[in-house]
């Protein structure tokens, strides 16, 4: 047996683990899809390289040797974070030229998207819808590079560049009394259950729920909802009025909804959302492509 350090070749290693946890070399070749003498000889050959017995074989058995024993217990771990070692590399060579930008329904991110384009043509840009309830869970897991978003967020972790305001309105049945006023106050609605968006965070539900009302009460709470279809037939079927973003109340037009401003609650805050921990070149370009596109806005 050869004895002193030896680097471990990770193909000899798989074929060792494929052996020992089934303790069978014909299965552990259909499984790695080798033959079994070709498997069989990795393994002497790994044997040779770390200088001790790890199978004992006869006609019937295969059994494992108490180096054997220690090998597979540590060889799982080994093999794990070479792996993660290599999804890590590749993720990091294919995301080069890419960039993965989130998005919430309505928000206006095209000057921002023409303006990296422009200084990056080579960059393919993968967009993804962001909900209320994953905006600040896939900017900080890596779903997404960069994102707009509406704020408040609830991580320290992630870095902002406030847009722009966007205001209210509250959406009505179309037969509601209020129907066809060009604008109310929330005071208009006060008897009416609110439709509350499920999952969200409190602090973000009370922002974008003009809650609590500028006369100090709060919202009477009606069903909860997961997507703007489920808001329009809870509507639609006067189960309650709703407040979204104006921009997201032009996505869906409806003859059986209404949409009418409110004009007594300032809204909420759209931004661009980073974290910094993973500000690579791109998302520090995508950032300076929207600052630029605010500088052009004023």
């Amino acid at each position: 047996m050869r004895s002193g350090p030896a680097d471990l070749d990770l193909r000899r290693l798989r074929y060792f683990v494929a052996v020992a946890e089934r303790l069978h070399f014909g299965q552990a070749a259909l499984a790695l899809h080798v033959t079994q003498p070709a498997l069989s000889r990795q393994i002497q050959h790994l044997e040779h390289d770390l200088g001790a017995p790890l199978l004992i074989r006869n006609s019937r058995d295969v059994v494992l040797t108490p180096a054997g024993r220690q090998l597979l217990h540590d060889a799982k771990d080994l093999l794990a974070s070479a792996e993660a070692v290599q999804d890590r590399v590749r993720k990091i060579g294919a995301d080069v030229h890419s960039l993965k930008v989130g998005f919430m329904l309505g928000t206006d991110a095209a000057t921002a998207l023409h303006g990296f384009s422009a200084r990056h043509p080579e960059v393919i840009i993968e967009l993804i819808r962001l909900r209320w309830w994953t905006q600040t869970r896939a900017i900080l897991d890596g779903d997404v590079d960069i994102g707009f978003v509406r704020l408040p967020l609830v991580s320290d972790r992630l870095s902002v560049l406030p847009l722009y305001q966007e205001h209210l309105s509250v959406v009505l049945p179309a037969g509601h009394p209020l129907a066809l006023h060009d604008s109310l106050h929330l005071a208009s609605v006060r008897d009416e259950p609110l439709l509350q968006y499920a999952d969200a965070e409190p602090g973000w539900s009370a922002v974008w729920n003009g809650d609590p009302r500028p006369d100090g009460t709060t919202a009477l709470p009606g069903p909860c909802f997961h997507d703007m279809e489920e808001l329009m037939m809870y509507v639609s079927a006067g189960r309650g009025v709703a407040l979204v973003p104006r921009p997201v109340a032009a996505v869906f037009p409806r003859p059986d909804i209404v949409h009418v401003p409110v004009a007594d609650v300032p809204g909420g805050q759209v931004a661009l959302a980073w974290d910094d921990t993973r500000c690579t070149p791109l998302v520090a370009g995508f950032v300076e492509a929207a600052r630029s596109s605010l500088l052009l806005a004023e």
